[in-house]
């Protein structure tokens, strides 16, 4: 049958409210997740964005760097040209008078040492034979150019001719300015300077390796001019691939060189039919531009993601103490609706107890004839097992309706000698020794006596009880200490018997927890209370041996 007064326990309201916490924090995590992964794609794709745009700067820049430097090349050699012309159409050259004086003269005068052509400048005959060089060691008198394609342009044409040659030597990166020589409007010959590029330094500042770029200067058909040296990838099919266009309009793109992705500018020379190439590896090349993309990408995702771990962290700590709350209020629930039963049960079990012993004191004292001594054991024994089970029901009931101390001054010394002296027969029975101690002439507490009585009893009953079972070789002793410390007076009862076992010290003091094979657990929850009732405490002390528990009562006010 169920009994009215005892109602189960309601789980339920905790247990919803932890689960709506928690379902309130993932909602809030999903949330803010949501919110975070959207910023973070928003960012990142601005970053990207942005990242695209520098990439698309710096190529720009490559581009236009490639063409000013082609400018201003195209610029040189339209000068060196246009010295070749001047030169052809001095009066002393004329070739037709058959009289090279005026010519050596003037080569000689205007060239020797030139600092623009610095392989040197020639003369060709009609028939495209040279006549005469300055120096001469630039080219053998007698040489001829007839079979060569850019002296059959020069018949038939009027304007200068830029010709990348083979050079004589690995280092050196010829070019010759050619200039037709008109007379009448009729082709009589043609000047030819030479010039080594690699001993230039207009050529140096826009071609060559610089910043990580290598620029190039090659003809239409892939034959690369300068630098002397040509790159190993200069037979490549994927370099040559470069020169298959029809248009040489400027453009940038990108190629793979030797496996590795490179970045291309390409433009022509004015007026020329060379080519100036810019070659920067892409990697290196937007270095910058990446790293700083990846750095902004770290310090957005940090920025979204610290605030989420942290977020997760307050979280989990706020349902962890919830939780504890929760369990704390479910413990004291349950022990509220154990003492309603342990109330009701201990009054139904103490009236029994109480009418058992009124009856047997009325046998005992009605009896007339002598009783065989057995007999006397066997009702002592009883009546002793009968105020057991009444003082259980006594702490019992006191348990389960609270503790309401009514204080009075007490001398706690003598008190607590008093105690002692209670015990003292058990204490020999069971071959303890029981001292008590004081280090000061009297301590008065301000306590409810009869509810210190309980304290202390139980804590000397309990070391009595430790020690009868002890088997050690020591001689067992349990110690009553009284004192004072501030505004407390204290009582340490301590015994040299095995100690608590560390297992249920953490709850040691809970209700129903017992060291004892045969303990309810009643006493010392019991006995704590009543020390916190009264403003003071009982605490279970360190010790190198045995057990010690202290317990520690307001004084008297002055």
């Amino acid at each position: 049958m169920k009994n009215p007064l005892v109602r189960a326990p309601s789980h339920r309201s905790g247990d919803s409210l932890t689960q709506a916490h928690a379902r309130f924090a993932r909602a809030a995590l999903a949330i803010y997740a949501a919110a975070a992964a959207v910023a973070v794609t928003m960012l990142l794709a601005s970053i990207s964005q942005d990242r695209i745009h520098q990439e698309q700067e710096i190529k720009s820049s490559l581009l236009l760097q490639t063409q000013a430097q082609a400018f201003y090349l195209g610029k040189q050699l339209e000068h060196l040209g246009g010295e070749v012309m001047r030169l052809g159409l001095r009066s002393e050259v004329d070739l037709l008078d058959q009289n090279l004086g005026p010519e050596q003269s003037l080569l000689s005068l205007t060239h020797a040492r030139s600092a623009f052509f610095n392989m040197g400048i020639a003369i060709l005959s009609v028939d495209g034979s040279v006549l005469w060089s300055e120096p001469q060691t630039f080219l053998t008198a007698g040489t001829s150019f007839a079979r060569q394609p850019w002296f059959d342009l020069m018949r038939s044409g009027s304007r200068v001719s830029i010709v990348p040659v083979d050079p004589d030597r690995a280092e050196e990166a010829s070019l010759y300015v050619v200039a037709p020589i008109l007379r009448g409007g009729k082709f009589t010959g043609a000047l030819v300077g030479g010039i080594d590029l690699a001993r230039t330094s207009d050529m140096s500042a826009v071609a060559g390796r610089k910043d990580g770029v290598l620029t190039i200067l090659a003809t239409r058909q892939g034959a690369v001019v300068y630098p002397p040296t040509p790159p190993p990838f200069a037979t490549d099919g994927a370099w040559l691939r470069v020169f298959g266009r029809s248009s040489w309009e400027p453009d940038l793109g990108e190629l793979e060189l030797q496996g590795v992705a490179t970045l291309v500018a390409a433009t022509e020379v004015p007026d020329t039919d060379l080519i100036l190439i810019a070659l920067a590896p892409k990697a290196e090349f937007l270095r910058d531009a990446t790293t700083r993309m990846t750095g902004r990408a770290a310090l957005t995702l940090s920025v979204i993601l610290v605030p989420l771990v942290l977020l997760v962290f307050l979280f989990r700590r706020s349902l962890r103490f919830l939780r504890e709350a929760e369990e704390r209020a479910m413990r004291e629930e349950r022990l509220r609706l154990l003492g309603e039963a342990a109330n009701l049960i201990a009054h139904e079990v103490k009236n029994s107890l109480n009418g058992l012993r009124i009856g047997l004191d009325l046998l005992l004292r009605g009896a007339r004839a002598a009783r065989d001594p057995s007999e006397e054991k066997i009702v002592a024994g009883m009546r002793t097992q009968i105020e057991t089970m009444s003082n259980f029901t006594s702490e019992l009931l006191v348990f389960s309706k609270g503790v309401t101390p009514r204080p009075v001054e007490i001398e706690l010394r003598e008190f607590a000698r008093k105690i002692a002296e209670l015990q003292r027969d058990a204490a020999a029975e069971a071959g303890v020794i029981l001292g008590v101690e004081s280090k000061v002439d009297e301590v008065r507490v301000n306590a409810d006596p009869s509810l210190t009585h309980v304290v202390l009893t139980n804590l000397v009953g309990n070391a009595l009880d430790a020690l009868s079972a002890n088997g050690s070789g020591t001689a067992p002793r349990v110690s009553v200490e009284v004192g004072s410390t501030g505004e407390f007076g204290w009582v340490r009862v301590s015994d040299n018997g095995p100690g608590v076992a560390p297992a249920i010290r953490p709850s040691l003091f809970e209700p129903f927890v017992s060291g004892k094979p045969s303990g309810v657990g009643i006493g010392l929850a019991l006995s704590r209370k009543i020390a916190r009732a009264h403003g003071g405490d009982l605490v279970l002390e360190a010790s190198g041996g045995g057990a010690s528990f202290l317990l520690t009562l307001p004084r008297e006010a002055k």
